[in-house]
Protein backbone atom coordinates (compact mmCIF):
# COMPACT_ATOMS: atom_id res chain seq x y z
CA UNK A 1 0.00 0.00 0.00
CA UNK A 2 1.01 3.14 -0.84
CA UNK A 3 2.25 5.83 1.85
CA UNK A 4 0.82 9.27 1.98
CA UNK A 5 2.37 12.89 1.56
CA UNK A 6 2.95 15.80 3.48
CA UNK A 7 3.72 19.10 1.57
CA UNK A 8 4.02 22.16 2.18
CA UNK A 9 2.54 26.08 0.81
CA UNK A 10 4.84 28.00 0.24
CA UNK A 11 4.56 31.71 -0.67
CA UNK A 12 6.39 32.06 -3.98
CA UNK A 13 4.38 28.87 -5.71
CA UNK A 14 3.04 29.31 -8.92
CA UNK A 15 -0.43 29.15 -9.62
CA UNK A 16 -0.38 25.34 -10.98
CA UNK A 17 1.74 24.33 -8.35
CA UNK A 18 -0.54 25.67 -6.01
CA UNK A 19 -3.78 24.11 -7.49
CA UNK A 20 -1.85 20.20 -7.91
CA UNK A 21 -0.59 20.56 -4.30
CA UNK A 22 -4.20 21.58 -2.66
CA UNK A 23 -5.79 18.79 -4.19
CA UNK A 24 -2.92 16.57 -3.52
CA UNK A 25 -3.29 17.74 0.11
CA UNK A 26 -7.72 16.92 -0.11
CA UNK A 27 -6.86 14.03 -1.70
CA UNK A 28 -4.76 12.18 0.91
CA UNK A 29 -3.65 12.15 4.63
CA UNK A 30 -0.16 12.47 5.97
CA UNK A 31 2.82 9.98 5.18
CA UNK A 32 6.02 9.40 2.63
CA UNK A 33 4.94 9.38 -1.61
CA UNK A 34 6.45 10.24 -4.20
CA UNK A 35 4.29 11.05 -6.74
CA UNK A 36 0.49 11.62 -6.97
CA UNK A 37 -2.26 11.51 -9.67
CA UNK A 38 -5.57 13.10 -8.59
CA UNK A 39 -8.79 10.86 -8.75
CA UNK A 40 -10.25 12.50 -11.58
CA UNK A 41 -6.97 12.18 -13.78
CA UNK A 42 -6.69 16.29 -14.25
CA UNK A 43 -3.50 16.44 -11.93
CA UNK A 44 -0.22 14.73 -12.24
CA UNK A 45 3.12 15.27 -10.00
CA UNK A 46 5.92 13.31 -10.51
CA UNK A 47 8.57 13.71 -8.68
CA UNK A 48 11.49 11.66 -7.36
CA UNK A 49 11.73 12.74 -3.57
CA UNK A 50 9.02 12.25 -0.91
CA UNK A 51 8.61 16.20 0.17
CA UNK A 52 9.24 19.47 -1.56
CA UNK A 53 12.45 19.71 -0.19
CA UNK A 54 15.77 21.63 -1.66
CA UNK A 55 16.97 18.46 -3.35
CA UNK A 56 13.81 17.49 -4.80
CA UNK A 57 12.59 17.28 -8.72
CA UNK A 58 9.52 17.79 -9.61
CA UNK A 59 6.83 17.59 -12.76
CA UNK A 60 3.23 19.08 -12.08
CA UNK A 61 0.95 18.85 -15.34
CA UNK A 62 -2.28 19.58 -15.91
CA UNK A 63 -4.41 17.41 -18.26
CA UNK A 64 -7.16 20.15 -19.33
CA UNK A 65 -10.64 19.34 -20.58
CA UNK A 66 -11.34 23.06 -22.35
CA UNK A 67 -8.22 22.90 -24.24
CA UNK A 68 -6.37 18.66 -24.22
CA UNK A 69 -3.50 19.92 -26.18
CA UNK A 70 -2.28 23.26 -24.14
CA UNK A 71 -1.57 21.47 -21.02
CA UNK A 72 -0.22 24.23 -17.84
CA UNK A 73 3.56 22.33 -17.51
CA UNK A 74 5.99 23.41 -14.50
CA UNK A 75 9.04 20.98 -14.06
CA UNK A 76 11.54 21.87 -10.98
CA UNK A 77 15.17 21.03 -11.09
CA UNK A 78 16.28 20.79 -7.58
CA UNK A 79 13.96 23.56 -6.64
CA UNK A 80 15.17 25.72 -9.94
CA UNK A 81 12.18 26.54 -11.95
CA UNK A 82 13.32 24.79 -15.72
CA UNK A 83 9.26 24.55 -17.08
CA UNK A 84 7.11 27.25 -16.50
CA UNK A 85 3.56 28.23 -18.60
CA UNK A 86 1.77 26.17 -20.86
CA UNK A 87 3.06 23.04 -22.60
CA UNK A 88 1.20 22.94 -26.19
CA UNK A 89 1.35 20.47 -28.73
CA UNK A 90 0.28 20.59 -32.37
CA UNK A 91 -0.63 17.46 -34.83
CA UNK A 92 -1.38 17.37 -38.38
CA UNK A 93 -2.15 14.32 -41.19
CA UNK A 94 -1.11 15.77 -44.69
CA UNK A 95 -1.36 19.35 -43.81
CA UNK A 96 -4.49 18.99 -41.99
CA UNK A 97 -4.44 19.91 -38.22
CA UNK A 98 -5.82 17.26 -35.58
CA UNK A 99 -8.33 18.49 -32.77
CA UNK A 100 -9.37 16.49 -30.37
CA UNK A 101 -12.83 15.09 -29.79
CA UNK A 102 -13.03 14.40 -26.60
CA UNK A 103 -11.37 14.93 -22.89
CA UNK A 104 -7.72 12.66 -21.74
CA UNK A 105 -8.71 9.25 -21.08
CA UNK A 106 -6.43 7.62 -18.58
CA UNK A 107 -4.76 3.84 -19.56
CA UNK A 108 -2.16 3.03 -17.06
CA UNK A 109 -0.79 4.92 -13.97
CA UNK A 110 2.09 2.99 -11.82
CA UNK A 111 4.16 3.95 -8.86
CA UNK A 112 6.12 1.52 -7.75
CA UNK A 113 10.13 1.94 -5.96
CA UNK A 114 11.45 2.21 -9.42
CA UNK A 115 9.63 5.46 -10.53
CA UNK A 116 6.10 7.24 -11.18
CA UNK A 117 4.65 6.49 -14.94
CA UNK A 118 1.05 7.83 -16.46
CA UNK A 119 -0.01 7.36 -20.27
CA UNK A 120 -3.37 9.44 -21.30
CA UNK A 121 -4.74 8.63 -24.45
CA UNK A 122 -6.44 11.56 -26.74
CA UNK A 123 -8.63 10.97 -28.98
CA UNK A 124 -8.53 13.37 -32.32
CA UNK A 125 -10.32 14.35 -35.90
CA UNK A 126 -10.34 11.08 -38.20
CA UNK A 127 -10.07 8.38 -35.89
CA UNK A 128 -6.67 9.07 -34.87
CA UNK A 129 -5.65 9.65 -30.84
CA UNK A 130 -2.63 10.80 -28.84
CA UNK A 131 -0.73 8.92 -26.39
CA UNK A 132 1.31 10.43 -23.53
CA UNK A 133 3.51 8.77 -21.28
CA UNK A 134 5.31 10.68 -18.31
CA UNK A 135 7.73 8.49 -16.55
CA UNK A 136 10.25 10.05 -13.53
CA UNK A 137 12.98 7.59 -12.85
CA UNK A 138 13.58 7.99 -8.85
CA UNK A 139 16.81 6.60 -8.30
CA UNK A 140 18.13 7.32 -11.93
CA UNK A 141 17.38 11.05 -12.13
CA UNK A 142 15.50 11.19 -14.85
CA UNK A 143 12.41 12.26 -16.62
CA UNK A 144 10.99 10.53 -20.01
CA UNK A 145 7.93 11.96 -22.14
CA UNK A 146 6.83 9.90 -25.01
CA UNK A 147 4.08 10.98 -27.31
CA UNK A 148 2.75 8.77 -30.12
CA UNK A 149 0.55 10.17 -32.57
CA UNK A 150 -1.98 6.79 -34.03
CA UNK A 151 -3.32 6.77 -37.68
CA UNK A 152 -6.25 5.88 -37.38
CA UNK A 153 -7.20 1.87 -37.92
CA UNK A 154 -7.43 1.64 -41.41
CA UNK A 155 -4.17 3.50 -42.15
CA UNK A 156 -2.40 1.68 -39.59
CA UNK A 157 -3.69 -1.71 -40.61
CA UNK A 158 -2.54 -0.97 -44.17
CA UNK A 159 0.36 0.30 -43.02
CA UNK A 160 0.92 -3.26 -41.24
CA UNK A 161 0.42 -4.96 -44.56
CA UNK A 162 2.83 -3.17 -46.21
CA UNK A 163 1.02 -0.73 -48.17
CA UNK A 164 1.85 2.65 -46.62
CA UNK A 165 2.59 4.79 -49.72
CA UNK A 166 -1.10 5.99 -49.51
CA UNK A 167 -0.51 6.45 -45.92
CA UNK A 168 -0.32 9.86 -44.42
CA UNK A 169 2.38 12.33 -43.76
CA UNK A 170 1.82 12.31 -39.86
CA UNK A 171 3.29 15.76 -38.21
CA UNK A 172 3.99 16.36 -34.24
CA UNK A 173 5.41 19.59 -32.49
CA UNK A 174 5.82 19.68 -28.85
CA UNK A 175 6.80 23.23 -27.16
CA UNK A 176 7.78 23.30 -23.63
CA UNK A 177 8.13 26.80 -21.72
CA UNK A 178 11.16 27.55 -20.76
CA UNK A 179 11.68 29.51 -17.84
CA UNK A 180 14.32 31.99 -18.52
CA UNK A 181 13.40 33.61 -15.85
CA UNK A 182 15.90 31.23 -13.44
CA UNK A 183 17.85 28.96 -15.67
CA UNK A 184 19.64 29.46 -19.09
CA UNK A 185 18.80 26.94 -21.78
CA UNK A 186 22.36 26.67 -24.20
CA UNK A 187 22.31 24.66 -27.42
CA UNK A 188 25.44 23.05 -27.53
CA UNK A 189 24.76 21.08 -30.32
CA UNK A 190 21.49 21.17 -31.66
CA UNK A 191 21.09 17.37 -32.84
CA UNK A 192 22.54 16.23 -29.55
CA UNK A 193 21.27 18.03 -26.26
CA UNK A 194 20.01 21.28 -24.73
CA UNK A 195 22.11 22.12 -21.25
CA UNK A 196 20.55 24.09 -18.24
CA UNK A 197 22.44 26.30 -16.29
CA UNK A 198 21.54 28.76 -13.61
CA UNK A 199 22.17 32.79 -14.91
CA UNK A 200 25.07 33.54 -13.19
CA UNK A 201 27.79 34.22 -15.41
CA UNK A 202 29.70 30.72 -16.51
CA UNK A 203 28.06 28.79 -14.00
CA UNK A 204 28.39 25.08 -15.14
CA UNK A 205 25.39 23.37 -16.26
CA UNK A 206 22.75 20.95 -13.96
CA UNK A 207 20.80 19.31 -16.27
CA UNK A 208 20.26 18.24 -19.88
CA UNK A 209 17.95 17.74 -22.06
CA UNK A 210 18.26 15.23 -25.32
CA UNK A 211 15.74 14.05 -28.18
CA UNK A 212 15.42 10.18 -27.21
CA UNK A 213 13.93 9.75 -30.53
CA UNK A 214 14.30 9.54 -34.31
CA UNK A 215 14.96 13.23 -35.02
CA UNK A 216 18.35 12.84 -33.34
CA UNK A 217 19.59 11.19 -37.40
CA UNK A 218 20.64 13.33 -39.83
CA UNK A 219 19.03 10.69 -42.79
CA UNK A 220 15.54 9.26 -41.60
CA UNK A 221 12.16 8.30 -42.71
CA UNK A 222 11.56 10.96 -39.57
CA UNK A 223 12.51 14.28 -39.81
CA UNK A 224 12.18 16.99 -37.19
CA UNK A 225 13.73 19.84 -35.05
CA UNK A 226 14.79 19.84 -31.53
CA UNK A 227 15.80 23.36 -30.20
CA UNK A 228 15.27 26.27 -28.76
CA UNK A 229 13.04 29.19 -30.02
CA UNK A 230 12.63 32.43 -28.86
CA UNK A 231 9.51 33.09 -31.80
CA UNK A 232 7.56 31.47 -28.83
CA UNK A 233 8.44 33.89 -25.79
CA UNK A 234 11.26 31.30 -25.21
CA UNK A 235 10.25 27.21 -25.95
CA UNK A 236 11.83 23.62 -26.44
CA UNK A 237 10.37 22.84 -29.78
CA UNK A 238 10.55 19.35 -30.16
CA UNK A 239 9.04 18.10 -33.49
CA UNK A 240 9.03 15.03 -35.80
CA UNK A 241 7.19 13.42 -39.18
CA UNK A 242 6.96 10.81 -40.73
CA UNK A 243 4.66 8.77 -43.59
CA UNK A 244 2.95 5.86 -41.92
CA UNK A 245 0.52 4.77 -39.45
CA UNK A 246 2.30 6.39 -36.11
CA UNK A 247 4.78 8.81 -35.12
CA UNK A 248 6.62 8.78 -32.16
CA UNK A 249 8.28 11.57 -30.44
CA UNK A 250 10.50 11.21 -27.18
CA UNK A 251 12.45 13.64 -24.89
CA UNK A 252 14.40 13.25 -21.87
CA UNK A 253 15.55 15.18 -19.40
CA UNK A 254 18.46 14.36 -17.44
CA UNK A 255 18.27 16.12 -14.38
CA UNK A 256 21.73 14.72 -12.22
CA UNK A 257 23.72 17.21 -12.19
CA UNK A 258 26.99 15.08 -11.36
CA UNK A 259 26.39 13.39 -15.12
CA UNK A 260 25.58 17.47 -16.29
CA UNK A 261 29.32 17.47 -18.13
CA UNK A 262 29.45 13.99 -18.99
CA UNK A 263 29.91 12.44 -22.32
CA UNK A 264 26.72 11.78 -24.00
CA UNK A 265 26.18 9.02 -26.86
CA UNK A 266 22.98 8.43 -28.63
CA UNK A 267 21.66 5.76 -30.92
CA UNK A 268 19.51 2.94 -32.32
CA UNK A 269 18.75 0.14 -30.49
CA UNK A 270 17.09 -2.78 -32.98
CA UNK A 271 13.85 -4.13 -32.68
CA UNK A 272 13.75 -7.53 -34.16
CA UNK A 273 10.44 -9.90 -34.56
CA UNK A 274 10.59 -13.34 -36.10
CA UNK A 275 14.08 -12.66 -36.84
CA UNK A 276 13.41 -9.46 -38.58
CA UNK A 277 14.27 -5.89 -37.48
CA UNK A 278 11.03 -3.69 -37.47
CA UNK A 279 11.36 -0.51 -38.49
CA UNK A 280 9.89 2.67 -36.87
CA UNK A 281 6.35 2.84 -37.80
CA UNK A 282 5.54 -0.49 -36.21
CA UNK A 283 8.22 -0.26 -32.77
CA UNK A 284 10.37 2.54 -31.57
CA UNK A 285 13.81 1.29 -30.22
CA UNK A 286 16.56 3.80 -28.98
CA UNK A 287 19.31 3.76 -26.54
CA UNK A 288 21.21 6.48 -24.76
CA UNK A 289 24.71 6.45 -23.24
CA UNK A 290 25.03 9.10 -19.90
CA UNK A 291 28.17 8.88 -18.51
CA UNK A 292 28.90 5.46 -17.89
CA UNK A 293 25.13 5.01 -17.92
CA UNK A 294 23.43 3.12 -20.57
CA UNK A 295 19.39 3.26 -21.12
CA UNK A 296 16.94 1.79 -23.37
CA UNK A 297 13.81 2.81 -24.90
CA UNK A 298 10.88 0.99 -26.52
CA UNK A 299 8.03 1.70 -27.63
CA UNK A 300 5.36 -0.39 -30.10
CA UNK A 301 2.57 1.10 -31.80
CA UNK A 302 1.88 -1.74 -33.24
CA UNK A 303 -2.04 -3.22 -32.38
CA UNK A 304 -0.69 -6.76 -31.45
CA UNK A 305 2.98 -7.31 -31.80
CA UNK A 306 4.73 -10.96 -31.33
CA UNK A 307 7.09 -11.50 -29.03
CA UNK A 308 10.19 -9.13 -29.83
CA UNK A 309 13.62 -8.47 -29.21
CA UNK A 310 15.81 -5.28 -28.11
CA UNK A 311 19.58 -5.80 -26.57
CA UNK A 312 19.24 -9.47 -26.45
CA UNK A 313 15.68 -9.06 -24.06
CA UNK A 314 12.76 -10.49 -25.04
CA UNK A 315 9.86 -8.94 -24.49
CA UNK A 316 5.98 -8.65 -25.19
CA UNK A 317 4.91 -4.87 -24.07
CA UNK A 318 3.47 -1.93 -25.46
CA UNK A 319 6.13 0.10 -23.59
CA UNK A 320 9.46 -0.47 -21.96
CA UNK A 321 12.19 2.12 -20.52
CA UNK A 322 15.30 0.16 -19.08
CA UNK A 323 18.79 0.51 -17.88
CA UNK A 324 21.49 -1.87 -19.39
CA UNK A 325 24.05 -3.79 -17.73
CA UNK A 326 26.97 -5.45 -18.64
CA UNK A 327 26.49 -9.45 -17.99
CA UNK A 328 22.72 -8.87 -17.63
CA UNK A 329 21.22 -6.84 -20.22
CA UNK A 330 18.14 -4.62 -19.82
CA UNK A 331 16.32 -4.42 -16.94
CA UNK A 332 13.10 -2.55 -17.03
CA UNK A 333 12.66 0.38 -14.82
CA UNK A 334 9.24 0.61 -16.55
CA UNK A 335 7.27 -1.97 -18.64
CA UNK A 336 3.88 -1.62 -19.79
CA UNK A 337 1.39 -4.56 -21.20
CA UNK A 338 -0.45 -3.98 -24.58
CA UNK A 339 -4.01 -3.20 -23.75
CA UNK A 340 -6.35 -5.74 -24.15
CA UNK A 341 -8.76 -3.69 -26.71
CA UNK A 342 -6.09 -1.27 -28.13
Amino acid sequence: MKKKPVYGLDAVSTTLRNRVLEELKSEVSEGDVKSFFSRDGRFALLSDAADTSDFSNEVYVEFSDSSPLRSPLEIYVGRRRVVAGTWRTDVWADEKKLDATSSWQTLCEEIDGDGAFVERLLPLTGGRSLSRRLFVAFQEKLFLNVDVLYGSDAERSAVERGSDKSAPLLKIRSLFPLDSTETLATQTNATKEITLSETTLDAPPFARFFPLSATERPVDATSGTFAVKTSYGGVLETSAQRRGGSLCVATLLDWNANRAVRPVNLGIATVGENLRAVDDGRAVGRQIQLGRERYVLYVSTSRRPAIRSILSRNLLSDFMFGKFFVGRGVEPLVDVEIPEDF
